[in-house]
């Protein structure tokens, strides 16, 4: 299982170090191409359709994964097409409500972040790409069917298409509005291509044309009852809060210190992402392993199973943040020039906090596909507190800083009760000696 892992996200590193390469590269063609404060203007109108988009969705995948993977695994094609009936009725349910509190939240986020009228209709048009920001129930049909060598260059295209419009933006010298309809598109286009993907997948493996379940047999098809959408809410809410240490920290930051800090901000948690992207690619991967283990019961192995992979993650990630740490100055002199090396300090703090979450990233996987997503959303909820908290305390005191000390002892937090629910988890569940 931990080679299928590895295998699998190995395939995906592919189109990640690409797609770090060049998120990198039209980051620094935006950063000289415009000022520093509109750059992070276009950093927060960017940050806020994704927040919306993020606090609408439910996490389709999981629930595909979570009741679709039995299913398919014992054969029962009914019961998956019921699974994915429901997983894009959801989908299409979020879509609708992301672009509602996104149109409905713009007089507000005018507000605070000081937009001018021109700025305020850029980005109404801009959120109009909400609708497509994430396909879920497509994520996870190519997960399920272990597509990752069609996931890993469909993950990179939306960067790319970035990339070729911002280098066409910067030696044309256009502005603001240019930046953005390039930015929108990349939002699009990607997903139009994982759902053509899906579709295909779904054709070849013969699900569009199995029939349904009808007669006797209609009684023991699945159903969304009130377990089912406990999970689907659960989730829903743990993925809401998680935006709030990823889209809300740059969005607060505007607020708090103005629109130069939030692109200074950004810069470094991007960096710090792209250096530990290499870890983050497994977790994606792992969320079919636990699925196949829980639906076996197989507790023993998966207690094994995470142990080893947390080791591997937090060898990597710590080399990764070394890294960041001795050789932030030149790569950030080298995106952007000087005006961005005041990101250095905040950088090095949010490295240390993806090395730490990082380094834990199976239990939140393990705890959801165990049935637990009430305890993963708790503790979520208890870590976002003092997330919020911690930072409209430090962030003024301390400036960009301050933020990411914030971050740094949220995720201590959260990753404290993690590890409690998760070993309470492997001890009342394993076998008896």
């Amino acid at each position: 299982m931990l080679q299928r892992l590895l295998g699998n996200a190995s395939l995906l590193l592919g189109g990640k170090a690409a797609n770090a390469v060049f998120s990198l590269g039209y980051l620094a063609l935006a950063a000289r191409g415009l000022s520093l404060d509109t750059f992070g203007v276009l950093i927060l109108i960017h940050t806020y359709t994704q927040a919306m988009g993020e606090i609408s969705k439910f996490q389709s995948w999981q629930a595909l994964l979570t009741y679709g993977t039995p299913a398919w695994q014992d054969g029962r094609l009914a019961d998956f097409r019921k699974v994915l009936h429901f997983t894009v009725r959801l989908d299409i349910l979020g879509a609708m409500a992301a672009l509602t509190i996104a149109m409905l939240g713009i007089p507000l986020a005018a507000h605070f972040f000081g937009w001018q009228p021109e700025t305020v209709s850029y980005a109404r048009y801009y959120v109009l790409s909400v609708i497509l920001l994430e396909v879920g129930t497509a994520t996870g049909v190519m997960r399920l069917f272990d597509r990752f060598d069609l996931i890993a260059p469909q993950s990179s295209l939306g960067s790319l298409i970035r990339l070729i419009g911002a280098a066409i933006a910067y030696y044309q010298g256009a502005g603001l509005g240019a930046y953005l309809l390039v930015w929108g598109l990349a939002n699009v286009l990607p997903q139009l291509v994982l759902i053509l993907m899906c579709l295909r997948e779904l054709r070849r493996h013969g699900v569009l044309a199995a029939p349904s379940a009808t007669g006797p047999e209609s009684s023991s098809v699945w159903a969304a009852d009130r377990k089912v959408w406990g999970f689907v809410w659960s989730t829903n809410l743990n993925s809401s809060l998680q935006l709030t240490f990823s889209h809300f920290g740059t969005l607060a930051v505007g607020a708090l210190l103005g629109a130069g800090s939030a692109a200074l901000y950004r810069v470094a948690r991007q960096l710090s992402e792209a250096l530990t992207a290499p870890v983050k690619l497994l977790t994606p991967s792992i969320y079919p392993e636990l699925a196949r283990l829980s639906a076996r019961k197989a507790i023993a192995e998966m207690r094994r199973f995470i142990l080893r992979a947390s080791l591997l993650a937090g060898v990597v990630a710590s080399l990764m943040v070394a890294i960041l740490i001795f050789a932030g100055p030149l790569l950030l002199n080298l995106i952007a020039g000087p005006k961005l090396t005041a990101a250095y300090g905040v950088m090095c703090v949010l490295g240390a906090a993806a090395a730490l979450r990082l380094s834990a990233f199976p239990l939140e996987p393990m705890l959801i596909s165990s049935g637990l997503a009430g305890s993963a959303l708790r503790i979520r909820i208890g870590s976002t507190l003092a997330y919020l908290v911690l930072l409209f305390l430090l962030c003024p005191l301390l400036g960009l800083v301050g933020a990411g000390i914030a971050l740094l002892l949220a995720t201590l937090v959260n990753l404290a009760g993690q590890v409690f629910v998760t070993e309470k988890l492997l001890r009342t569940n394993a076998p008896a000696a």
